[in-house]
Formats: structure tokens, C-alpha cells, sequence
């Protein structure tokens, strides 16, 4: 997955409902309905075994509810300063950063506010591939005890290395209903940034689908 990416003739209109997914994927649901017509995305997350390989999808993952599959694809090691978050219902943003990357660092303050002003739609989820120390002596004014968003630590990269991630900071954001991306990108990168405006149009459509 790549992006983010607009389908032609989408560019700066408000996403729509379709019936299908614009492409097609080996094993994944064949019955979707209320995508977003403004990304070409919409593929699930995939289900990742402890040691971070994709599984195969079947009828049966098909069928598998979003918190259970987002709970098979978020490979976190622990938790840094909160319980898990509760993903029910919820839009999921998942950002995959480390303490040494300098535009990581800038995101940070970002995910804060949004987790303040989404929360109730929103989880905001950045996950660190450095540790638990790394975080709490950051370089810069923002430290670890500033992060107010929910932060897991997975050295491992499992999560980002399924999605072929390896330019960070990298975001996808998922939707409730069956776990699919609707966003993916550097949420800082210049000209494609994820803003508030991109985030309030998809929770407006995912407050119709409801």
C-alpha cells in the first residue's frame, strides 16, 4: 500500500458511498459497501501472527470483526503510559515513528491535539520502534511525558514491516466498519498532508454509515 492517492475526477470533492471496492484483493471480502469513493485504498488491515507474518485471508477473516482483526494487525510490545485503547466504533489512526527521526518528532504535538479533539470518534495510536527509554528522554523540548495520545512500543516493527513501511513518520487511518485504510501516507509530507479537514470528511461519512 501506498499513497495517499486520489481516484481521477475525486480531486477535491466530498467522498461519496459506493458498492465495491475499486480494486480487488486475493481472499478479502467480497461484500463491501460504504466505502470512501475518494481513496482508492480501502484494504483491510491484515491479520499478523506474534511474529508479524501476513496470513492468509479466508471466508472466515472475511467475516472477522474490525476490533478483533485491528487486535491481529496491532503488534504492540507495551503500552507507554496508558491501558490499550478502547477501538469499538471507532476511526483508528496508527502512525509509525522512532525518537530518532526529526519529522516524527515534529508529528507528535499533532496527534496530541487530534486525540483531543477527535476522541470521541477517533483513536489515536503512534507506534514507536525504539523503546521505552528512548521515549522518555526524546531529543527536543517534547518528551514522552508530554505524549497524551496512546503510544505502543514495538521494536520489532511488525506492524509497519507487514505494510512495507519504510519511510517514517507513516500513518494509515481505519475505518470501523470493517477495518479498512481510508488514508495512508506521511502525515507531514508537504502538499499531501493528512489535515483536519481530510479527517473531518471521513468521520462524516463514517457518521452516515452508522
Amino acid at each position: 500500500m501506498t499513497g495517499p492517492m486520489i481516484l481521477p475526477g475525486h480531486e477535491g470533492k466530498e467522498a461519496v458511498q459506493v458498492e465495491s471496492s475499486p480494486f480487488e484483493v486475493k481472499g478479502a471480502r467480497k461484500r463491501m459497501k460504504g466505502l470512501y469513493a475518494d481513496s482508492w485504498l480501502f484494504m483491510q488491515v491484515p491479520i499478523l501472527n506474534e511474529k508479524g507474518e501476513i496470513q492468509m485471508e479466508t471466508d472466515e477473516t472475511a467475516e472477522m470483526p474490525t476490533v478483533e482483526r485491528l487486535g491481529k494487525f496491532l503488534r504492540i510490545e507495551e503500552w507507554y503510559g496508558q491501558e490499550p485503547p478502547e477501538l469499538e466504533g471507532k476511526f483508528v489512526l496508527v502512525e509509525f515513528w522512532a525518537t530518532w527521526c526529526p519529522p516524527c518528532r515534529r508529528s507528535l504535538p499533532m496527534l496530541n491535539a487530534w486525540a483531543e479533539k477527535y476522541g470521541k470518534e477517533l483513536v489515536v495510536i503512534s507506534i514507536c520502534e525504539t523503546d521505552r527509554n528512548a521515549i522518555d528522554e526524546m531529543p527536543g523540548a517534547l518528551k514522552g511525558k508530554d505524549l497524551t495520545h496512546f503510544v505502543g512500543i514495538d521494536t520489532q516493527r511488525r506492524s509497519a514491516n507487514a505494510l512495507n513501511v519504510w519511510g517514517i513518520p507513516h500513518a494509515i487511518l481505519i475505518e470501523p466498519m470493517y477495518g479498512g485504510v481510508v488514508w495512508e501516507g506521511m502525515p507531514n509530507q508537504p502538499e499531501a498532508e493528512l489535515t483536519d479537514e481530510i479527517i473531518d470528511r471521513v468521520l462524516a461519512i463514517g457518521r452516515k454509515n452508522q
